[in-house]
């Protein structure tokens, strides 16, 4: 008795450690930061939103403080004043890494040495290869009423040949370029270029910019009542496989058929990318969804219990042991469902759970090319 006593005792100490409530503590912060503003976290848990009401911090006399409940693992995060333009910054106005929390810290103090638009003369230097631009123009999403900026890198021999497959990616400002990036860039230009010069695999890719501000209500289709958010998701795919697509067929030398043609992305993008290949599987034979937000909404499992396979398409999912404690039981129900769904074999599903991988650019450009070479049988020369 007194053992399983001692059992008990030390499951609810390690729950109470998991669950327990954390305090961020902004108690250092330039003196130009004016009494109105406003420290919002942006962070994984809440898909990088710089301005996430519900993710600010209260000010007293000198110092900001912002508190969270039932903290469980280990995240990334940055500060802002409500936008990526207000982000911290190091005291020379440079770039810093993201921030860690790690469990089962309860007090976490924090020093902000700078912000971004404090430093106007400081320019953040572009990393895009010189084959990535901007289209000319940003593309009306008509059932939002919004637009958006659209990026593309074009392969080394984009000159040379008829048509070429397309990787449609979500989140593009972290895509190609550390100058645009909200937590990183992915690299994808440099990827690119390796496996053209390297395995002779060509692509062009499509960088869809989001807008920080509707990104989460517009990469899930189903609403999250406890957030208040997402809803606008099934009007985004829209936007990507009957308008965008079209429009990059008809103006770039590409491949339309749906082998050709992938669609990919990451944390809420995973989610979307998801929903976008099952509902259009006729303009994506190939789908990468990498650490898919599937706490979103249970309704995900529900969508995919109900589809059914189309011939010839490939579907990669990645995730990280070190993200949070559901995700790897959430992946693994859904490539049951998957399964049921036809998927049956690597032949049509690959799932790849890599055990230090977390919820970061870092890792999911990291893992890009593996992904690649399955969803297009790229073969090293």
């Amino acid at each position: 008795m007194k053992a399983n006593f001692v059992i008990l005792s030390s499951l609810i100490l390690l729950s109470f450690r998991l669950s327990a409530q954390v305090v961020f503590v902004v108690d250092s912060f330039p003196a130009k930061t004016r009494p109105d503003d406003t420290i919002f976290m942006a962070s994984e848990l809440n898909g990088w939103n710089p301005h996430d009401i519900s993710w600010a911090f209260k000010r007293t006399t000198n110092r900001y403080e912002l508190k969270l409940t039932h903290v469980k693992d280990t995240f990334e995060y940055k500060l802002s004043r409500g936008s990526w333009q207000f982000v911290e910054v190091d005291s020379n106005g440079g770039d810093i890494r993201n921030r860690i929390y790690s469990p089962p810290t309860d007090t976490v103090r924090i020093k902000v040495r700078g912000w971004r638009d404090m430093f106007e003369a400081a320019q953040r230097k572009s990393t895009a290869s010189a084959n990535v631009r901007f289209l000319p123009s940003t593309l009306e999403m008509k059932q939002l009423n919004r637009r958006r900026a659209v990026r593309l890198y074009l392969p080394p021999n984009y000159s040379k040949r008829q048509q070429f497959p397309v990787i449609y990616m979500h989140d593009g400002q972290n895509v190609f370029d550390e100058s645009t990036s909200f937590a990183g860039e992915w690299r994808v230009d440099e990827i690119m270029d390796s496996l053209y010069y390297n395995c002779g695999f060509a692509a062009i890719v499509v960088a869809i910019y989001n807008d920080s501000k509707e990104r989460i209500n517009e990469y899930s289709p189903w609403r999250n009542d406890s957030l208040g958010m997402g809803g606008d998701g099934d009007k985004y795919a829209y936007f990507v496989a009957k308008e965008l697509k079209p429009f990059i067929d008809k103006n770039y030398r590409t491949n339309p058929e749906p082998k050709f043609n992938a669609i990919f992305g990451s944390s809420m993008g995973g989610l979307i990318s998801l929903y976008i290949g099952l509902k259009y599987p006729d303009a994506f034979g190939r789908v990468g969804v990498f650490s898919p937000s599937l706490w979103f909404s249970p309704k995900v499992f529900e969508y995919v219990s109900k589809y059914k396979r189309r011939a010839d398409q490939k579907i990669y999912l990645l995730a990280g042991e070190k993200e949070s404690e559901t995700l790897v039981e959430d992946m693994k129900m859904l490539e049951h469902h998957l399964y049921k769904a036809g998927y049956k074999d690597e032949d049509y599903v690959k799932m790849k759970i890599a055990p230090d991988g977390r919820h970061s650019e870092w890792f999911w450009s990291r893992e890009f090319t593996e992904a690649l070479e399955y969803l297009f049988e790229i073969r090293k020369n």
